[in-house]
């Protein structure tokens, strides 16, 4: 199904088990991830409305850029920037990059009652890249299946971030929730915003970190709603590319598999109304456990040589399958 909201050119597409909203005119955003048998939504709803970001303007152009000014929540493809803001090779790259703010074209490739494809294409306006990516979805198969590739258009080797963000909420996200991630390293940093948190800010081994208490804290365990904690985490060293996140209670997991040898860490956004001033104000509930290729953000990650690079006209290919497990 294709149409428009809020201006914006959307698409659904569902077949027995799952229903995908997805925004072609801004980022290909997944604003809907439905479970449609227990008519649970996986993907977390911000606090700012969706916007246009062709018919909307803001007051003043962020610090970071206009990513948060346009974020509704979900999962968004990060691209070529992951991270705050930084100047590459003379262009001025915001938080997260160029693609989740650009209007991609769309293409359906197959529309039958067995199989729904459809190839989204966007070329970057301040950097020489083409990405391309097909989703699709099969008959009584509770996953979507994202095959994706990067090509650089340009005349010089170009360096780039890559990664996504989906963000999980509510109703799916609560305590009866546990992350299942195999084994990795993990890292813990500052906070968005003024943040509260029961971490300290150091090192250790999924899943546990050492608490501002001394005592070791389990952060495989999703906190309460009204936790009042806010952590910015990295995984890295990790032996499988795949997580697992499963309500207990509701007995139905939200799952992500992806190519470890290009996202070689997870992002771990976690908060739980612990984030207050600009931007969240103690709102959020939510949580984001995001591939990535590299730590944040492009400049630094040149100076880390954990960038990846592309020679002129040199494509990297990828396939990510994200769905639903009753368990």
């Amino acid at each position: 199904m294709e149409f428009i909201w809020k201006g914006i050119k959307t698409l659904l597409i569902e077949n027995e088990i799952i229903r995908i909203e997805i925004l072609a005119g801004k980022g290909t955003d997944i604003v809907e991830f439905l479970y449609k048998p227990y008519d649970v939504d996986f993907m977390w709803r911000s606090p700012i409305p969706v916007y246009n970001p062709y018919n909307f303007i803001t007051t003043a152009e962020g610090k970071l850029g206009n990513f948060i000014d346009y974020y509704p929540g979900g999962w968004q493809e990060i691209f070529p920037n992951g991270g705050g803001i930084c100047e590459y090779k003379g262009a001025v790259l915001g938080l997260h990059g160029e693609i989740s703010l650009l209007p991609w074209e769309y293409k359906i490739l197959e529309d039958t009652k067995e199989k729904v494809s459809i190839k989204f294409s966007v070329r970057t306006y301040r950097t020489p890249f083409l990405v391309e990516k097909i989703i699709s979805m099969e008959e009584r198969k509770p996953f979507i299946t994202i095959e994706e590739k990067i090509t650089n258009l340009g005349g010089e080797s170009m360096e780039f971030i890559w990664g996504h963000h989906p963000a999980i909420g509510k109703p799916f996200l609560s305590s009866d929730c546990k992350i299942k991630i195999k084994k990795a390293k993990v890292k813990v940093v500052e906070g968005d915003g003024i943040s509260y948190t029961n971490l300290k800010q150091t090192e250790g081994e999924w899943p546990f970190v050492e608490g501002k208490n001394g005592k070791k804290v389990d952060i495989s365990k999703v906190p309460s709603e009204n936790d009042k904690v806010s952590d910015v985490i990295f995984l890295s060293e990790i032996e499988e590319g795949k997580y697992e996140i499963e309500n207990k209670k509701l007995k139905l997991s939200f799952y992500m598999e992806f190519p470890v040898d290009i996202f070689k860490y997870i992002w771990f956004w976690r908060i739980a109304k612990g984030s207050f001033n600009y931007p969240w104000y103690g709102r959020n509930y939510n949580i984001a456990l995001e591939p990535f290729s590299s730590l944040p953000n492009l400049s630094e990650a040149i100076k880390r040589r954990d960038a990846l690079v592309l020679n002129p006209g040199k494509s990297l290919k990828c396939e990510i399958i994200a769905g639903v497990r009753r368990i």
